[in-house]
């Protein structure tokens, strides 16, 4: 009976504790961490932080640390005292995609999902007066002329070079990669006529589509999205593939519980708020929340997809 009675007064104690950590938190500002140089995720960044501060009652605080494809400042998280005040705001890459593309001190575990705000989404262009204006035309025009149809990425190893290698071994194709030094240069040239195909963020292809200099021919979204409700996506046009960057924010692994919570609380309430609504619709970005579990199920698919198909890319190009 003593024990029992120990027991449970440890366990209350233990309660107590955890309960105590969860309404402390924050005691101090909370800094995110955007591995990018100023830009459009830095912008999301400190939108959202807006209305994270009131609801934390802790000044949010953003910092760019660029590097590496977004893996020095994923680094820094990662190396950061696992208690909620240092996280990271990233696309999905750093934690699904550069572990496997090179040796880095992190991997996929030492992340720790706190919630997902938004599913970007990607699309896909052609330039004016290409031999095709839908997938379905694409493919059978590429099938017909290996390795003719040329497409520009924002530079070997990314993530437009990726999605595009991945467009092609679903769809039984040869494309031919032209690396550029980022996705705006990449576009210019397939305005002009040089390039066959460019991908990126709807931010950076819609309006050039709508302007009529490029010709969009599928979202890579699971489905339509609301910023593009009438370009089909990629299963549409029956190819089994979809590339949705995922954008989210992540504490180094073992962040206790109940921060997690407290800050995927915040976050939520920001991202579905009217000043981040506002500006995702100005910034064509597709808001898309998810919690912890949610987001984490989503991460440890998109990470098994990269983990089968990076070994099949060359990247000496």
């Amino acid at each position: 009976m003593k024990q029992t009675l120990n027991f449970l007064a440890v366990a209350a104690l233990s309660l107590s504790a955890t309960m105590a950590s969860a309404q402390s938190f924050p005691t101090r500002p909370v800094t995110i961490i955007v591995p990018y140089s100023p830009g459009s995720t830095d912008t999301m960044a400190r939108t959202l932080a807006q209305d994270m501060s009131e609801t934390l009652g802790q000044p949010v605080v953003v910092e760019t640390r660029p590097g590496a494809g977004g893996s020095v400042g994923a680094t820094a998280v990662v190396n950061a005292d696992p208690d909620g005040y240092t996280i990271l705001m990233a696309v999905s890459s750093v934690q699904t995609v550069a572990p496997h593309q090179r040796e880095l001190s992190y991997g996929f575990d030492d992340l720790l999902p706190i919630a997902r705000v938004s599913v970007g989404p990607n699309v896909i262009a052609a330039r004016n007066g290409a031999p095709f204006t839908t997938i379905p035309e694409l493919v059978a025009y590429a099938r017909e002329n290996p390795g003719v149809v040329s497409y520009g990425s924002a530079g070997t190893g990314g993530a437009t070079h990726i999605a595009a290698e991945a467009i092609a071994q679903a769809a039984g194709i040869d494309l031919f990669h032209i690396p550029f030094g980022g996705v705006t240069p990449a576009i210019t040239a397939t305005i002009a006529g040089d390039v066959d195909l460019v991908l990126g963020f709807a931010s950076a292809i819609l309006p050039r589509a709508e302007s009529g200099q490029l010709v969009p021919l599928a979202q890579l979204s699971d489905e339509r999205t609301s910023l593009a409700p009438d370009l089909s996506t990629l299963r549409e046009a029956d190819l089994d593939l979809a590339l949705p960057p995922n954008i989210g924010l992540w504490a180094p692994a073992g962040t206790p519980e109940d921060v997690i919570a407290a800050l995927a609380a915040a976050i939520e309430t920001s991202a579905t708020g009217e000043t981040f609504s506002e500006f995702a619709a100005n910034a064509l970005v597709e808001i898309d929340v998810a919690g912890p579990e949610e987001f984490l199920r989503v991460l440890q698919a998109e990470d098994a997809f990269y983990a089968a198909l990076l070994p099949t890319i060359d990247f000496t190009e």
